[in-house]
């Protein structure tokens, strides 16, 4: 039927449409040439960097060359660990917890008595005898354990911009709890936050005992404790001292910050508000001042001495202990074994793997030559 209506139409002079291009579809091939010189835009230009077409040197890990690492690195390690652990071994250091210590007044342990009551303060002694003489440079620390320092939000409890000395009186929020008094409608605290509201406060003081009773005190530098660092570019003073009157110290504090030696730049806070990454950590409290033509010429010498504390710190509430600690120096530092110890044991641990390497190399490090070319498509048992 449809033939016949189209031979109808031609006969009535009709004729047939020819059919033309889409507009839809010229768009859409001028789209993909677009798209598809866009494409070659975005490809790398044909240089050996882009082209990933530079040299390269990548070794070729052998027995021969492998193996001599192991031993080079242990000749090397296990001297160096030895040199070192000799080093700390020569490092005087002497540790006494006080931690339990009694008030010679009461009878009573201090730590009972600092944890019962607020501001109370215990005063205890501990005698002590040196077995040797401590030469050179005597450093005292002050020793926590099971202390958090590390705590994030103990961290950031702090306001550096006021331990500048700008905006005194506006601290950060980043101190909360321990902004202002009040809850935020006191005045505020200077300084702010958890890390300055639980300043170390215990203090010391330190007699060397003659024959019979004749005792001598040990006098103890607290200047040149601080990273030099931290008291040049983190701690400064307001430049009107007079702006401290609007604060008032944190509640842990029984003395404001104007009272203070060297108030903000005081060298023992500028050391506490340095955090601990450890648990169980110690501080630089001060350094034996040595005299000349003094008995403390050239350090402590050995014999009985007498420590006195008062004891204001309370630990007993964290389970933590706080000790004296009285050490030299050299030139790695303090007493610490584990740099000379990690040392050797790496080196050891080296030659070991290295003589089994060998051992296992010698044994099969040839299987592979039984496929040589003349026996090739032939059955090996191995």
């Amino acid at each position: 039927m449809a033939n016949n209506s189209t031979e109808d139409d031609l006969a009535d002079g009709g004729h047939i449409p020819t059919v033309s291009p889409k507009p839809d579809a010229q768009n859409g091939s001028a789209n993909r040439s677009e798209s598809i010189e866009e494409e070659k835009s975005r490809k790398p230009g044909n240089t050996p960097f882009k082209q990933q077409r530079l040299p390269a040197w990548q070794p070729i890990l052998t027995a021969g060359t492998v193996l001599p690492m192991f031993f080079l690195v242990g000749i090397i390690f296990i001297p160096l660990g030895v040199v070192f652990l000799v080093t700390s071994n020569k490092v005087q250091e002497l540790v006494i917890d006080y931690t339990e210590c009694v008030d010679a007044d009461t009878g009573l342990r201090c730590m009972d008595a600092v944890t019962n009551a607020s501001f109370v303060s215990c005063k205890c002694a501990v005698e002590f005898e040196l077995q040797e003489d401590f030469k050179g440079q005597v450093y005292v620390y002050y020793r926590l354990s099971r202390y958090y320092q590390n705590h994030r939000r103990y961290v950031n409890s702090r306001d550096d911009l006021q331990l500048l000395g700008q905006s005194v009186d506006e601290p950060s929020d980043t101190c909360d709890p321990y902004t202002n008094e009040y809850n935020e409608t006191g005045p505020a605290y200077a300084p702010c936050g958890a890390i300055a509201n639980s300043l170390f406060n215990d203090t010391f003081f330190l007699q060397y005992r003659y024959t019979g009773d004749t005792k001598e005190a040990v006098e103890l530098d607290y200047s040149g404790i601080a990273w030099k660092s931290d008291v040049n570019a983190k701690f400064q003073n307001p430049d009107n001292p007079g702006d401290f009157n609007k604060t008032i110290s944190p509640p842990n504090w029984g003395t404001p910050i104007q009272e203070m030696p060297g108030m903000l730049q005081n060298e023992s806070f500028i050391v506490w508000m340095r955090t601990a990454a450890f648990p169980t950590f110690r501080k630089l409290h001060s350094k034996v001042l040595r005299k000349p033509n003094t008995v403390y010429d050239n350090g402590l010498s050995k014999g009985l001495y007498s420590l006195y504390v008062d004891y204001n710190y309370p630990v007993t509430g964290f389970g933590g202990t706080k000790s004296f600690v009285l050490s030299t120096t050299s030139w790695l530092g303090g007493k610490n074994n584990f740099l000379g110890v990690a040392y050797i044991v790496t080196g050891s641990l080296c030659i070991l793997f290295g003589i089994i390497f060998i051992l296992v190399h010698v044994k099969y490090g040839n299987r592979n030559s039984l496929l040589t070319p003349s026996n090739e498509g032939q059955h090996v048992v191995l």
